[in-house]
């Protein structure tokens, strides 16, 4: 009777000691919940408050860099204005009065067919079909031969099969130049008369502008003519300005 009596009180013990366990273990949960639940907002406000802060700055860094970059096409477009203005003076003299009407290439002959280059400006400027265009304001290159509103065509006077009636300065002789492209040309004329390399050719105006300089003389004795070789002295592929007068 005794040993149920100890075994009996054992057994309270132990349900006491389990309860105590669970109470303080609940304790310890909602202790730590409630510490939880405490810092999770304020994690999360500077969480928050973090993420805004560097989304400003980014914002601000991509207008800054917006700006720069707007800033720098400005100087690049300026620079670029000055240093086309310094080639039309050294091109044009310094005078600032150039006879004629000056426009821009805008596609030079590589890029255009049947030997022409197209100009930007039209009859929005009294531009018409036949005014003669030269390059450097002197160097005769060809004729309007159609225009719109605000652009031109040329046709070279070096377009294949083109002939132009021209002088050689050295003797005054008219010869008849036919165009062979990109602004080469070749004269037939009797063998006996004397030509040198280095001989300008201009055309028939009373300013005489430079049409072309012999580059090469053909001659074969079984043939009673020779063969000139011409080019125009301006490199037709990198022009950028010509005058239409």
């Amino acid at each position: 009777m005794s040993q149920f009596r100890k075994n009996r009180s054992i057994n309270w013990r132990k349900i006491i000691f389990v309860i105590i366990l669970l109470f303080v273990v609940w304790f310890l949960f909602s202790w730590i919940k409630k510490f939880r639940g405490l810092g999770a907002p304020i994690y999360s406000d500077v969480a928050s408050l973090t993420f805004l802060s560097k989304q400003s700055l980014i914002k601000k860094v991509v207008e800054l860099q917006s700006a720069i970059d707007v800033q720098n096409a400005s100087l690049i477009v300026l620079s670029s204005l000055e240093k086309e203005n310094e080639n039309l003076k050294k091109e044009f003299g310094r005078e600032g009065f150039i006879k004629g009407t000056l426009a821009r290439v805008i596609v030079p002959p590589n890029r255009s067919i049947y030997d022409t280059l197209v100009i930007d400006v039209g009859s929005n400027l009294g531009i018409s079909v036949g005014q003669n265009v030269y390059a450097f304001g002197s160097i005769s290159l060809g004729t309007i031969s159609e225009v719109s509103e605000n652009s031109s065509t040329v046709l070279l006077y070096s377009s294949p099969g083109r002939e132009t009636v021209g002088s050689v300065t050295a003797s005054d002789l008219n010869i008849t130049l036919i165009g062979r492209g990109s602004g080469e040309y070749e004269v037939r004329m009797p063998r006996d008369i004397a030509f040198n390399e280095g001989d300008i050719i201009t055309d028939q105006s009373l300013a005489l502008h430079p049409l072309a300089s012999i580059q090469k003389i053909v001659t074969d004795p079984r043939d009673p003519f020779q063969r000139l070789l011409a080019k125009a002295p301006v490199n037709l592929q990198t022009l950028k300005w010509v005058v239409v007068k």
